[in-house]
C-alpha cells in the first residue's frame, strides 16, 4: 500500500510540475531572442537579458539556474541544465585599485552550449565558453575551457575526465529507479 501511495504522488507531482514548468516557458518566450518547443523552466530560473537568450527545443532549465545572458547565451535542442546551475556571459573589471569595481564596467563574450548536453547540479559556465554537442559536465565544476563534443567534464576548474562511450550501456548501469 505504502508503494502505491509513493507512485501516486510521484505521479500527481510529475503531471503538475511539468506543467507549471512548461507555462513558465510559454510566459518567458514572450522575452526570449529565441524559444523552441517544450522548453521547461523551474521555479526561481532568473534570467538577464533575455532578448540575448535562445532555447532550443526540449530544454530543461532546473530549479535556481541563473542565465546572465548579457553578451548572448544559446542552449540547444534537448539539454539539461540541472538545479543551481550558473551560467555567466559577463564579468566584471578590476584591475584598477584607485576605482571602485562598480565603476570598472564589465567585460564578457556570448556562450554556447551544443545540443544533448547535461549540465549537472551546481555547475558554473563562464563568458566565452563553447560547449560541444553530447557534451556532460559533472556537478559544480567550474567550465573555464571550452569543451569538446562527447566528452566528460569535471573539477575546479573542469578537465576532461573522458569521452561517452556507447560500450558502457544502460543495463551495465544501476537500476535503482527504473
Amino acid at each position: 500500500m505504502k508503494q502505491l501511495c509513493t507512485r501516486l504522488a510521484v505521479r500527481l507531482y510529475n503531471q503538475y510540475f511539468f506543467k507549471i514548468s512548461l507555462l513558465r516557458g510559454f510566459f518567458y518566450g514572450f522575452f526570449l531572442k529565441k524559444k523552441g518547443k517544450r522548453v521547461y523552466i523551474c521555479k526561481g530560473v532568473t534570467i538577464m537579458s533575455p532578448q540575448n537568450v535562445e532555447l532550443g527545443n526540449d530544454v530543461y532549465l532546473g530549479k535556481n539556474v541563473t542565465i546572465a545572458g548579457q553578451q548572448g547565451v544559446t542552449i540547444g535542442d534537448n539539454s539539461i541544465i540541472n538545479h543551481n546551475v550558473n551560467i555567466i556571459s559577463v564579468n566584471h573589471v578590476y584591475e584598477d585599485p584607485n576605482k571602485t569595481i562598480r565603476e570598472q564596467g564589465y567585460y564578457g563574450a556570448p556562450i554556447s552550449i551544443g545540443e544533448d548536453v547535461w549540465i549537472a547540479t551546481g555547475a558554473v559556465v563562464l563568458q566565452g565558453i563553447k560547449i560541444g554537442k553530447g557534451a556532460v559536465i559533472g556537478a559544480n565544476a567550474v567550465v573555464t575551457k571550452n569543451v569538446a563534443p562527447y566528452t566528460l567534464v569535471g573539477g575546479i576548474p573542469a578537465k576532461f575526465i573522458r569521452r561517452r562511450n556507447s560500450e558502457k550501456k544502460s543495463k551495465d548501469l544501476p537500476n535503482r529507479y527504473y
